[in-house]
């Protein structure tokens, strides 16, 4: 008798380029011998903050994330990426240095997680990069002229792993200040 297996889940925080600089960056991912390894326009995203896989998302755990989501207030910043680091099995773009107000939305969202009781995926380590597909190659790491886009909210993904399925279930807008700035006068 076949056996369907069970369908798996991931919930994320994350952020996404505006779609037609999404579309610009898949259509230069020129290093992609085929279409079918490069991710879909709609699908970039920089992760903030990601869960276990689960076997099914219950209601209360969705409702707990949201609840992180409308705890977090930041301010939006510029998100900018200047080199192509190529692994064995995957190509991502990464900031040359490090992006202190992603660093503290990072930070916020988990403090907010925490103290609903929820972990992190297990070994995860947040550092900002867009994968852009998946290969098999020699690895590399190449500068290229930056991209980047001012972030002005961060979203909640549900991933329905091995389905190509991103859905956003919840959004939140970044309007906070940033303390960081010095005041013009």
């Amino acid at each position: 008798m076949f056996h369907r297996p069970l369908a798996r889940h991931r919930l994320f925080f994350a952020i996404r380029p505006p779609l037609p600089l999404a579309r610009q960056i898949t259509a230069a991912a020129s290093w992609f011998e085929t279409d079918r390894d490069k991710l879909r326009p709609e699908h970039l995203h920089v992760t903030i903050d990601i869960l276990d896989d689960q076997d099914r998302v219950s209601t209360a755990l969705e409702r707990n994330l949201k609840a992180i989501g409308d705890a977090v207030e930041a301010a939006p910043f510029m998100l900018r990426f200047d080199t192509v680091v190529g692994s064995d099995r995957s190509i991502a773009l990464r900031p040359h240095g490090e992006n202190d107000s992603f660093a503290a939305l990072y930070q916020r969202i988990a403090v907010a997680r925490e103290a609903a009781g929820l972990r992190a995926r297990d070994g995860y380590r947040s550092s900002p990069h867009m994968t852009l597909g998946y290969r098999d190659g020699a690895p590399f790491t190449q500068g290229i002229a930056p991209i980047g886009w001012t972030v002005d909210a961060f979203v909640l993904v549900h991933s329905h792993v091995g389905r190509n399925r991103h859905d956003v279930i919840g959004r939140w807008v970044l309007s906070g200040d940033d303390d960081r700035q010095l005041p013009l006068f």
